[in-house]
C-alpha cells in the first residue's frame, strides 16, 4: 500500500502530459488505490477526448458504484459500455447492482440473465442475486410508513457522516465523520480519517456537533456503540500497529475519558469491528473475522466472569452467514438483537436485521429485514431507536442532503404519539397575583384551532393535552389586554407527567 501511495504522490506532484492530454495512468492509479473521488473527474476528462473507450467507461461506472455520491450514475456508463463491440464481461453483473440504486430490480434481474449467457468470476452468485432482487422488490413495494428529517448543518457536512448512536432519552447523539476538521491528513481513498463527534438534543434542536478530542487521533476512530444511558461507549480504533481493535470509554462530566483497550477475551490479531453491552452489562456482543467463523465478519457473544474479565467468546451460528455480520446491538428488553449483514437477501449491500430470542430453543430466531426505507440500496449498518420506538436514527443518502452520507432522524408513523399534559395559569404582570378567570385558544402551526379552554372556576388553571410541536396561544381575560404567546411542547415533555406554565397579562 505504501508503494502505491508513493506512486500517487509523484503523479500528483508532477502532472503528466500524454500526447497533449491528461495521462490516463494518473486516473488508473487513483482507481487502483480506491481513490474514486479523484478518479471520477479524470476519467470524465479522458472520455471527452475518447468517448468510446471501454476501459474509461467501465472504470467510471465502478467509481460511482463505489462512492456515496450517486451510485445510480454508474448506469449511464455501464449501458454506454455495453453498446461497444467489446466490453468487460463483468459489466452486466455490475449494471445489475447499479439498477438497484434506482430500485429497478426487474432490470437488475434482466441484466443478470444476460450475464449468465457469458458469465465471469461471479457466476456462482447469479441465482442467489436473482432471488435477492425478487425479495428486494417486495420490500420496496411495501414500504414502512416513516418520515425522514435531515439533522441539518449543525450535524451533517459535505463529508461522510455516519454510525449515529443515541442515548435512549435522545439527549446525547454520538456519530462518526470523515470531515476535514479532524486531526488527520487526507488518506489514500480521498477522505480524511474518521473522528468521533457529539451533539445534544433539547427536544427541539440539536446543538452544533463538536469533536470529542479525548477520543480522536490522527488515525481512524469510530464510535461503534453507546449504552442506553449514554455513559459507556465502544470505539473502533485502527492504526499502523493494530489492524482494528475495540476500545471503551466512560463519560466523565460533559465529555468522555480517554479510550482504553477492552479487557482480554474480545480483541484478537484479526479485526474486531464493533461491540455492544447487554443492558445488564453482563453480556458482550461483537463482530470479528477471526479464524473459525463461517465467512467474513461473524457475530460473537461472551459473558463476564466473576473476576470482571470476559469468558471465551462463542459464535452465534443461527445468525452468521458465509459473508459478513456486523454491529450487533441488544434491545433494552434483552430479547431482540439488531445487526447488519450482507449475507442475507436484502435491498442493497448491507441491510439491518432483527432477531428475537427463542426461550424454548435457547437460540436466536431467523432474522427479519427491517424493510424499506429504513434499509436502502446503499450499505445500511446502524439504526438506533428511541426509548418509545417512535424515532430512529440512521445514515442515508437522500435527495437534498449535504453531499455524502447524512444522519437522519426518522419518525415511525405507526407508533402512537405520546402527548404531554400541561397545566396553564394566568397572572397579573404587575402584582404577580393569580388571575382566576379567562379563556385561551390554542392554534397549531397552520393556524388551525386545536381547542378553546376556560379556566377551572376553583383553581383558575387550564388543563391541556398536546402533541409535541409549537403552538400559538391567544389569551382573553376580563380587564386585561388580549395577549398572544408561544407554547413549545418538546418530545421530552410527555415524560414529565405534569408540565406547569404561566402567562402574564397586562391591563
Amino acid at each position: 500500500m505504501k508503494k502505491l501511495l508513493i506512486i500517487l504522490i509523484l503523479f500528483v506532484a508532477v502532472p503528466h502530459i500524454y500526447l497533449g492530454q491528461l495521462d490516463p495512468r494518473l486516473a488508473d492509479d487513483y482507481f487502483k488505490i480506491t481513490n474514486y473521488l479523484e478518479a471520477i473527474p479524470l476519467y470524465k476528462r479522458l472520455l471527452k477526448v475518447d468517448p468510446k473507450n471501454e476501459k474509461y467507461l467501465f472504470n467510471l461506472g465502478m467509481c460511482y458504484l463505489n462512492t456515496e455520491i450517486d451510485k445510480a450514475k454508474a448506469i449511464y456508463y455501464f449501458e454506454k459500455s455495453l453498446k461497444l463491440k467489446k466490453f468487460d464481461k463483468e459489466t452486466y453483473y455490475f449494471l445489475a447492482k447499479a439498477y438497484t440504486h434506482r430500485y429497478e430490480y426487474s432490470k437488475s434481474i434482466d441484466a443478470l440473465k444476460e450475464y449468465k449467457k457469458n458469465p465471469g468470476k461471479y457466476e456462482a452468485e447469479i441465482n442467489a442475486e436473482i432471488f435477492g432482487y425478487e425479495l428486494a422488490q417486495n420490500l420496496y413495494d411495501n414500504p414502512i410508513p416513516a418520515t425522514f428529517e435531515n439533522l441539518g448543518e449543525n450535524i451533517n457536512s459535505e463529508y461522510p457522516d455516519y454510525f449515529p448512536f443515541v442515548s435512549k432519552d435522545e439527549k446525547i447523539l454520538v456519530f462518526t465523520t470523515r470531515r476535514k476538521e479532524g486531526k488527520g491528513k487526507k488518506e489514500f481513498d480521498g477522505y480524511y480519517p474518521s473522528d468521533i463527534f457529539m451533539t445534544k438534543f433539547n427536544g427541539f434542536n440539536f446543538s452544533p456537533a463538536k469533536p470529542i478530542k479525548s477520543l480522536n487521533t490522527s488515525f481512524d476512530d469510530q464510535c461503534v456503540s453507546l449504552s442506553d444511558d449514554g455513559e459507556h461507549m465502544f470505539i473502533y480504533y485502527d492504526n499502523i500497529e493494530n489492524a482494528g481493535d475495540i476500545y471503551e470509554s466512560e463519560k466523565t462530566g460533559a465529555t468522555y475519558a480517554r479510550k482504553k483497550k477492552i479487557k482480554d477475551g474480545v480483541n484478537t490479531p484479526a479485526v474486531e469491528t464493533a461491540a455492544s453491552l447487554s443492558p445488564d452489562g453482563k453480556t458482550l456482543f461483537f463482530a470479528s473475522n477471526k479464524k473459525g467463523g463461517k465467512g467474513g465478519l461473524d457475530l460473537y457473544m461472551t459473558r463476564q466472569l466473576p473476576n470482571g474479565e470476559w469468558a471465551e467468546s462463542q459464535p452465534i451460528p443461527s445468525l452468521n452467514t458465509a459473508k459478513n455480520e456486523d454491529f450487533p446491538y441488544l434491545s433494552p428488553d434483552g430479547k431482540t438483537l439488531y445487526f447488519a449483514s450482507n449475507g442475507y437477501p436484502g435491498l442493497g449491500g448491507y441491510d439491518v436485521y432483527m432477531s428475537e430470542w427463542n426461550e424454548k430453543t435457547n437460540k436466536w430466531k431467523s432474522p427479519k429485514n427491517l424493510g424499506y426505507p429504513l434499509n436502502t440500496s446503499y450499505d445500511d449498518r446502524v439504526i438506533m431507536f428511541s426509548d418509545d420506538h417512535k424515532h430512529a436514527y440512521l445514515t442515508a443518502v437522500r435527495p437534498g442532503g449535504y453531499g455524502d452520507r447524512d444522519i437522519y432522524r426518522v419518525t415511525l408513523e405507526k407508533v402512537e404519539k405520546k402527548p404531554a399534559l400541561f397545566v396553564l395559569s394566568l397572572k397579573d404582570a404587575i402584582s404577580n397575583n393569580k388571575i382566576k378567570n379567562g379563556l385561551i385558544i390554542i392554534f397549531d402551526k397552520n393556524d388551525e384551532i386545536i381547542g378553546e379552554y376556560k379556566a377551572n372556576p376553583n383553581s383558575g388553571t387550564f388543563t391541556v393535552i398536546l402533541d409535541p410541536g409549537v403552538y400559538s396561544v391567544e389569551i382573553e381575560s376580563t380587564g386585561y389586554k388580549l395577549a398572544t404567546e408561544t407554547l413549545k411542547v418538546s418530545e421530552f415533555d410527555s415524560d414529565k407527567g405534569m408540565n406547569m406554565k404561566s402567562f402574564s397579562l397586562s391591563k
